[in-house]
């Protein structure tokens, strides 16, 4: 009887799936942020979208998947005034699995204190559309920036302060600050710089071990000297970083 019913439960199990499910199309991310430099240029940015397929077995497929993309109606940032949409369908060619729409950004007609988003919608595939369908680019004005260099911290741990650290540029207005000084680690910073404002991004301690950071400040535009308060989630809560320009 034992051997009947183990038989029994064997042939009730469901089948498991090795990689032989739907194919589906969506775009990488749900929300973007990308900061667009206003320098009194009236500069048109290419921001480029990716759209993927994922599923299946992960390999690429050996036959193209197209795309028809749209503007959403949740869209807050206008077609034609602070972007533009000028290609709706693509193909991911057989062999690939990413193929990139492009919106063009009208730096002129950002507002750097109302930054407004883009939402582009997946309208139909070739293959199935995932409910990751929607993507909301956030198109953040930004002015001229140039954060780049040697500091040393005024306000940290005791034995940090007067250390040197530096920040890098990772992008327009986006800057790595090389350490942490509330931990025993070099534990970087990731912060954006909005027309003097900070923002904290990110850093080493969400990428590597998933908390969760946050904070804000300012940049003086005299002396260049980096303030704000800083937040890792369960560790810190608005610790104050200073960072005096060398």
């Amino acid at each position: 009887m034992l051997l009947a019913f183990t038989a029994t439960a064997c042939l009730d199990e469901p089948a498991v799936d090795f990689g032989q499910g739907p194919i589906i199309t969506q775009f990488s991310s749900k929300e973007i942020t990308s900061n667009f430099l206003q320098d009194g240029t009236s500069a048109v940015y290419d921001y480029d979208v990716a759209i993927e397929y994922q599923g299946a077995d992960g390999y690429p497929l050996d036959e193209a998947v197209t795309i028809t993309i749209a503007v959403d109606p949740s869209s807050t940032a206008t077609e034609g005034v602070e972007f533009t949409l000028s290609e709706t369908e693509f193909t991911i060619p057989a062999g690939s699995k990413t193929a990139y729409a492009t919106i063009k950004v009208n730096s002129a007609d950002l507002d750097a204190l109302n930054p407004l988003k883009a939402v582009l919608a997946i309208t139909s595939s070739s293959q199935t559309v995932s409910d990751k369908n929607l993507v909301a680019v956030t198109l953040q004005a930004i002015c001229p920036s140039s954060l780049e260099g040697d500091y040393t911290f005024e306000s940290a741990r005791p034995e940090k302060v007067g250390i040197t650290v530096t920040v890098t540029s990772t992008g327009p207005g986006t800057y790595t600050v090389s350490e942490d000084p509330y931990f025993g680690g070099s534990y970087s910073i990731n912060i954006s710089d909005v027309c003097g404002t900070i923002t904290v991004i990110g850093g080493y301690l969400p990428d590597n071990f998933g908390i969760p950071v946050s904070g804000a400040g300012s940049v003086d535009e005299t002396t260049g000297t980096i303030s704000f308060l800083y937040t890792v989630d369960g560790y810190l809560a608005d610790a104050s970083i200073v960072l005096i320009k060398q």
